[in-house]
């Protein structure tokens, strides 16, 4: 599977929801083993880069979406410190690509899937797309399968998360018609008055994606991550509740894949 974690605005959970995602699909098995994830980080700020360790950054995703004499997708993943999952890095020069980045370079992981390239390698693919709607976001909308909108339950995250979804199917009218939503994602979730009137508004604007319960804010869940690099699972207190839902929200598609085969 091929999945992608998008916003529209900043400190929506998206890199959390990535990297929890990517860990919930290690805990899984196909053909008797533990399934194998990469992990494409496409935002230029690296956070998912960051968390995972990589064995080297000397190559990263950039490499791969260069117009002139591009690396094969397979030459950029390394190995990280988490078990199971491969890493496309971000670095600081990633910002920089989209400026030269021509339409073959913006198909690149949409050739990537259809070829597939990296099958040997991984089971799923999970991409940490930016913020901003440029090329990047288009690179990896073209070629995700099932997207995931991560959003806090304000109001510029419901805008956000409706910018998002016209992005998706705008690219999904014109070059991706293999993608979908999967769902809406609500994190950091305080339950408020003003977050529990916006969250009844994010269900009726988008329905039945809207995935339940919210991801409730968690602080463990920053301190797990960012200081310790450690899935949340792993973490244990009250990280783990919070990967107990994004293992949920990992089998649920799971399973509807596997149904639909």
């Amino acid at each position: 599977m091929w999945i992608g974690v998008g916003k529209g605005k900043g400190g929506a959970g998206c890199t959390t929801s990535s990297l929890e995602l990517a860990y919930a699909a290690t805990r899984r098995k196909r053909d008797g083993r533990r399934r194998r994830v990469a992990v494409i980080d496409l935002d230029p700020q690296g956070n998912a880069t960051d968390v995972l360790e990589p064995e080297s950054r000397r190559i990263g995703i950039k490499d791969a979406l260069a117009p002139d004499q591009p690396l094969p997708l397979r030459e950029v993943l390394v190995p990280t410190v988490w078990d199971g999952v491969l890493l496309a890095p971000a670095d600081r020069f990633l910002a920089n690509r989209a400026a030269d980045m021509d339409p073959r370079a913006v198909a690149t992981l949409r050739r990537a899937r259809l070829s597939g390239e990296i099958e040997d390698l991984v089971d799923d693919v999970v991409i940490d797309l930016p913020r901003d709607i440029g090329k990047l976001a288009a690179a990896g909308l073209l070629g995700i399968e099932h997207l995931f909108i991560a959003a806090r339950a304000t109001v510029w995250g419901a805008q956000g998360a409706e910018e998002m979804r016209y992005t998706a199917e705008k690219i999904s009218e014109k070059g991706n018609p293999e993608l979908s939503i999967a769902g809406y994602i609500v994190t950091a979730y305080e339950g408020t008055q003003d977050s529990s009137r916006v969250l009844g508004e994010i269900e009726n604007c988008f329905g039945g994606l809207l995935i339940k319960p919210p991801v409730p804010r968690c602080p463990e869940i920053t301190e797990a991550l960012e200081s310790y690099h450690t899935p949340c699972r792993e973490f244990g207190g009250d990280a783990e509740s919070v990967a107990d839902l994004y293992q949920a929200i990992y089998d649920r598609l799971l399973d509807l894949v596997e149904g639909e085969k």
